[in-house]
């Protein structure tokens, strides 16, 4: 039986259909962005107060007060829903409310997308996850080399497996990746940065544009926007000039499997395809004619960035309903 989660003072809500599910994971599932360190019951990171309601802990090393106890504070990480519930607990809602974060981290994962893209899966300490918003960055940094700034291409819903794109360059981090990182290196991890975020609260359709490997930021959000509402209209699309540049198509069309309204249009550009990036966007803005139903949410290369922007602006779409992201070029 589902038991209902209304969260104060957002007025948010979500529901719990697990007994074995604790109430920060489901409430992760949902797309809440809701605050965790170690997941684990040892720091204290997601601790909220319970309103109204019962849950179920288990044991754990962090130690409440006698008063907060009696307050009704609990660790969600802990936590099992046992009825009900109205919580108390403030959501991150922008890039500030995310903390600094410095992690020594490990190489989970090495998977060779593409003869020029790597995806590297970085695993944390179970005692210190990382904690950020859907199409953030963050800082990579190998032992002897200059650290890079990567968008994480996964879901807040699990800091602890984070994935990052990369194609090869000629620079010192890309080269030290493709020369052989293997499983079980140590990397360090800070941040996170940005402010390419998801307008959690519009009701709004949602088309998403990326170039390249941009599509590490725009899969993040996507990941994010379908626990929010799977049912919402969503519109990916994706341009490359490289071949085989849409490296992690079988992913955009498990979307498409999965979900009634969501739509993937993979572009080919010069020299693999006929149209430029710029007349490949303009085709996109032609043949939409709503555009002031959607949010949009652009991961390109600097200058087509800033003329994607003006053109959809004046097409009609509020500045509002705009997110762009620099993707830098290799």
């Amino acid at each position: 039986m589902a038991h209902r989660v209304i969260i104060n003072p957002s007025g948010k809500a979500f529901d719990v259909s697990s007994d074995s599910e604790t109430l920060l994971d489901a409430g992760l599932r949902a797309g809440l962005n809701v605050p965790y360190n170690c997941g684990n019951g040892t720091c204290g990171g997601c601790r909220m107060r319970i309103l109204s309601g019962e849950v179920e802990e288990v044991p754990y090393d962090f130690h409440f007060s006698d008063a907060e106890r009696a307050a009704g504070w609990v660790l969600p990480c802990r936590a099992h829903v046992r009825s009900d519930l109205e919580i108390e607990v403030r959501l991150m809602g922008s890039a500030a409310d995310v903390p600094y974060q410095e992690i020594v981290a490990k190489v989970a994962k090495v998977e060779r997308l593409q003869a020029d893209v790597v995806q590297l899966t970085v695993r944390t300490p179970r005692s210190q996850t990382l904690s950020f918003l859907a199409g953030q960055r963050v800082a990579l940094r190998f032992d002897g080399q200059p650290a890079r700034e990567l968008a994480i291409a996964s879901c807040p819903c699990d800091g602890m497996h984070l994935r990052f794109h990369l194609r090869r360059a000629d620079d010192p981090f890309a080269a030290h990746v493709f020369a052989g990182v293997e499983r079980g290196d140590r990397v360090v991890l800070a941040g996170p940065t940005g402010q390419f975020l998801l307008h959690d609260e519009s009701p709004r359709k949602r088309l998403f544009l990326c170039w390249e490997s941009g599509f590490a930021a725009a899969a993040s959000l996507i990941d994010h926007a379908i626990a929010l509402d799977p049912e919402r209209t969503m519109h990916l699309h994706w341009l490359s000039a490289i071949p085989q540049g849409h490296y992690l198509s079988n992913y955009c069309r498990a979307w498409v499997d999965a979900l009634d309204d969501f739509h993937y249009h993979s572009v080919d550009l010069s020299p693999w395809g006929e149209a430029t990036l710029e007349a490949a966007l303009d085709d996109i803005v032609r043949g939409r004619q709503d555009l002031a139903d959607y949010d949009v949410y652009a991961a390109l290369p600097g200058a087509a960035l800033d003329f994607a922007r003006e053109l959809f602006r004046a097409r009609g779409l509020p500045p509002s309903q705009w997110r762009g992201e620099d993707v830098p070029r290799p």
